[in-house]
């Protein structure tokens, strides 16, 4: 078995399409890995690669969802109501925990 060495040259975070591009370039190195080590490699880039395109994806699904709503607004006037009533049910049932555990604690368990 073969030592190792390295140092941490930073430890800022980084994005994940900087994170594939650098695990890309050490793959493509010729780093004297074993043949089961580097189909390891090879796998976590092609997963990386995948994972990065499906971030890409959604972001841009994502922003164009979101300029369609703030043109058009709701689409279907009942999914709004729906989606308010859902909103207002939820603050309800927030209150209502909340004086249960207050309700708990002062009579003392």
């Amino acid at each position: 078995m073969k030592t190792i060495s390295g140092r941490v040259t930073s430890s800022n975070p980084i994005s994940l399409s900087k994170a594939t591009s650098v695990l890309t370039t050490f793959v493509a190195a010729e780093t004297g890995a074993s043949q089961a080590v580097a189909a390891y490699l090879r796998r976590t880039v092609e997963a990386f690669n995948e994972l990065t395109q499906l971030h890409r994806e959604l972001k841009g699904s994502k922003s164009g969802r979101k300029h369609k709503r703030a043109k058009e607004g709701h689409e279907n006037p009942r999914l709004a109501e729906l989606t308010n009533e859902y909103d207002i049910e939820t603050e309800s049932a927030k209150g209502v925990t909340r004086r249960r555990r207050r309700e708990e604690e002062e009579c003392g368990g």
